[in-house]
C-alpha cells in the first residue's frame, strides 16, 4: 500500500479585487498581490484497494456483446481533517470529496481505488490565511504523486475550480502556484487566465488572530456593497502596483497600497479588526518596535500580519518571541512563521 504526503503552505491575501461573474470556474478569481507562508497543510494520501471490475464479457461468435459488463464501482475514500489544535474538522469534507470526484471525471484518478485521505492543518480556518486552497492543492498533489497522470497544472486547476464551486478563496491558489511574494494580474486558474508576477524573499513573520472571530470569503464577495468597495479599492491597489517592476524594491510600495486598499474598501473600519490592529498596535508600542515593522490585515479575517519595513531588517528570533509571548497573554491566536519565497 502506497502512501504518499505533501505539504503545501498557507497563503495571504494583501488586497485583491473581485472577478468571479464568468460562467466558467476556472476563469473567476481576483487580481490583487499577497505572499505564501511555510505553515500550512500537510496531507497524506494511502492507496488501501482497489475495486475489482468483473471480468469482461464474452463475445460469441458473431460481434455483438452476449451483456454488457458491469460499471466499475468507485473505490471508497475514508477521510480525516485534523485542525491545529488537534480536533477533528467535520464542516470541509465535501471540499475534498469534490476534489477527488472532479480527478476522477477529469481520468486523472482511477475511480476503482480506494484510499485514506489525511489532512493536518498548523494555521485555523476562515482568518485569511489561504487553509482551503493550500490543502486542496495538497490533496491533489499527493494524488499527482500516486497516480503519475497529467501535468501539475491539471491538478492546480481543478484545485481552483473546486474552491470556487465553494465560494472559498478567491485568489489563493494562484497564489501558491506563483509562490514568494506575487501580483496577480489576471484573474482565473494557473493556466486558464490566471497571470503573476512574484519574487523571493525569506523573511520571519509574525501571524496574529482573534480565535472567537471568523470570517467566510463568501460573506463579503457574495454581498453587492461589499462586493464594489472591495473591488474598486483593489483595481486601484492593482493599478499602482503593476506600474512598475515587481521585485524586492516594490516591497514598500505593496506596504503602502495594502493598508490604503483595507482602509478605502471599508474592511479596516469594521470593529473587530479595528480592535485586533489597536491591541496589537499598542503592544508593539510598548516594546519600541512599532517603527520596525507593519501590520497588514489578512484578507478576509479578523487577523493581521506583523511584516518587517525592510525585507534587509526583520525582527529578530527573540524579538518575535517577546511580541508572541506579549500577544497570547491578550488570549490573541499567534503563529511564528516566515514568507516562504
Amino acid at each position: 500500500m502506497s502512501v504518499h504526503t505533501v505539504h503545501c503552505g498557507g497563503h495571504i491575501t494583501l488586497l485583491f479585487s473581485i472577478w468571479k461573474d464568468s460562467r466558467l470556474a476556472r476563469s473567476q478569481g481576483s487580481r490583487g498581490a499577497g505572499f505564501n507562508v511555510s505553515d500550512g497543510v500537510e496531507a497524506s494520501v494511502k492507496h488501501i484497494g482497489t475495486n475489482q471490475p468483473s471480468l469482461p464479457a464474452q463475445l460469441s461468435q458473431g460481434a455483438a456483446l452476449d451483456e454488457q459488463p458491469a460499471t466499475v464501482e468507485d473505490g471508497g475514500i475514508r477521510l480525516t481533517i485534523e485542525a491545529m489544535d488537534g480536533t477533528l474538522i467535520e464542516h470541509s469534507t465535501h471540499l475534498y470529496t469534490d476534489l477527488i470526484e472532479a480527478l476522477r471525471d477529469a481520468r486523472l484518478l482511477n475511480r476503482a481505488e480506494a484510499f485514506e485521505v489525511s489532512v493536518t492543518l498548523s494555521l485555523p480556518t476562515s482568518q485569511g490565511f489561504g487553509m482551503s486552497a493550500a490543502g486542496l492543492v495538497a490533496v491533489a498533489r499527493a494524488f499527482h504523486l500516486h497516480s503519475g497522470l497529467g501535468r501539475d497544472e491539471q491538478y492546480l486547476r481543478i484545485a481552483h475550480r473546486i474552491e470556487r464551486l465553494h465560494s472559498g478563496g478567491l485568489g489563493d491558489v494562484l497564489g501558491i502556484a506563483a509562490g514568494g511574494v506575487e501580483l496577480r494580474l489576471e484573474p482565473g486558474a494557473p493556466g486558464s487566465g490566471g497571470k503573476t508576477v512574484q519574487f523571493t524573499t525569506q523573511q520571519p513573520i509574525l501571524l496574529v488572530w482573534k480565535p472567537e472571530e471568523s470570517r467566510h470569503t463568501s460573506n463579503y464577495i457574495d454581498d453587492s456593497k461589499w462586493q464594489k468597495s472591495i473591488s474598486e479599492a483593489g483595481e486601484d491597489a492593482v493599478r499602482a502596483l503593476r506600474a512598475n517592476e515587481w521585485g524586492p524594491e516594490a516591497w514598500p510600495d505593496l506596504m503602502l497600497q495594502s493598508r490604503t486598499f483595507a482602509q478605502t474598501s471599508g474592511l479596516l473600519e469594521e470593529p473587530e479588526r479595528m480592535g485586533l490592529n489597536a491591541a496589537v498596535t499598542g503592544q508593539l508600542r510598548k516594546m519600541d518596535l512599532h517603527l520596525r515593522v507593519y501590520l497588514r490585515l489578512c484578507m478576509l479575517g479578523v487577523s493581521l500580519a506583523i511584516l518587517p519595513r525592510r525585507l534587509d531588517q526583520p525582527l529578530t528570533v527573540a524579538e518575535i518571541e517577546q511580541v508572541a509571548e506579549a500577544l497570547r497573554a491578550l488570549k490573541l491566536g499567534v503563529r511564528s512563521t516566515s514568507i516562504d519565497g
